[in-house]
């Protein structure tokens, strides 16, 4: 009877380190699995990061190529242009993946080193800020922008200096948009963008300031063809349904000049307007695999005049740029 038991006893622990050792073997295979899949998630995102920066040298040949810079009896004699006034999509097929960058010039947005406090006071409310909120923010970066009045400073000034770590007003022209960060009144969610949801129910992205703001050389005016909503929506007499209606109409066919604007926003007298893209340029790449859940956006602030010895010169550069806007459908 005892060697009986003595058996059971041993047979339990034997079917107990059975039970242990297959816990052990089947954590060992799903960390084995995770590792796996995590390290080819970081393979597969750093192959896009590069595809993407190759996308945005595509980009700029493709505007160097184009009439812009070359006359139409080159372009159209010798080479395909890949990039017309008007277009906002450039799209590209790699051994690797696919591409598409979207092209925005840096007139499409307000200078925030030129634009009135007005405009941007406008920019804010059509961003959904209440008014008082907008005027108070323009008012400090007009502020924060301009050179200093007086060695006494400003009621500007003093509030910086009473903040728990005090710090100067910039009082010259910004030559980043992150310089904004520190204006009195200038919050995260609004520098950075945001998705609310209306009254409706329907999610709405508000779009980050990199998007609405430049601080960039431009002149000219604002471009038609690039412009967000909310930068056409806060020029001089324009409203949310003059905007919409532009951005309607250049869907379907670019604007060509601003010549016949006043036919379709009869208050766009007061504004000045352009078709002509500056030589500044936005370039954001997104590139993804069709065979890989990897997706990685870039974004670049290229000023391309075709002079340079390589014909572009690149001021700002994003690597992984998580704000990249819905891509165009059929891209």
């Amino acid at each position: 009877m005892g060697r009986r038991k003595q058996a059971g006893v041993a047979l339990l622990a034997v079917l107990w380190l059975t039970v242990a050792l297959s816990a052990m073997a089947l954590a060992t295979s799903y960390l084995v699995r995770t590792e796996v899949e995590a390290a080819t998630n970081r393979i597969e995102g750093e192959q896009m990061r590069f595809l993407a920066a190759g996308g945005i040298e595509a980009a700029v040949d493709s505007i160097l190529r184009s009439t812009i810079f070359r006359s139409p009896a080159v372009v159209e004699g010798r080479e395909r242009p890949e990039f017309a006034l008007g277009q906002r999509w450039l799209a590209y097929e790699f051994p690797g993946g696919q591409c598409v960058v979207e092209v925005v010039p840096e007139n499409a947005k307000l200078n925030v080193n030129q634009a009135p406090s007005e405009r941007l006071a406008a920019l804010f409310r059509a961003l959904g800020v209440p008014a008082i909120e907008s005027a108070d923010l323009a008012l400090a970066i007009a502020d924060w922008r301009s050179g200093r009045m007086s060695d006494a400073g400003n009621v500007f000034d003093a509030y910086y200096a009473t903040l728990p770590e005090p710090y100067r007003a910039r009082h010259a022209p910004l030559e980043q948009l992150e310089e904004l960060l520190p204006v009195k009144g200038m919050s995260r969610e609004l520098f950075f963008g945001r998705i609310e949801r209306s009254a409706a129910g329907e999610w709405t992205r508000k779009p980050p300031l990199a998007d609405l703001l430049t601080a960039a050389p431009t002149a000219g005016g604002i471009n038609l063809n690039y412009a967000a909503r909310e930068v056409l929506e806060a020029l001089p007499g324009w409203d949310e349904a003059s905007a919409a209606r532009v951005v309607e109409l250049r869907e379907q066919t670019p604007f060509e000049t601003g010549a016949n604007l006043g036919d379709v926003v009869p208050e766009s007298a007061q504004t000045t307007v352009t078709t002509v893209p500056a030589p500044f340029y936005t370039l954001t790449a997104t590139c993804m695999h069709p065979d890989s859940r990897a997706r990685r956006s870039v974004r670049a602030l290229v000023e391309i005049t075709g002079t340079q010895t390589t014909g572009h010169r690149v001021l700002g550069w994003w690597d992984d740029w998580p704000f990249a806007k819905e891509l165009p459908a059929g891209s």
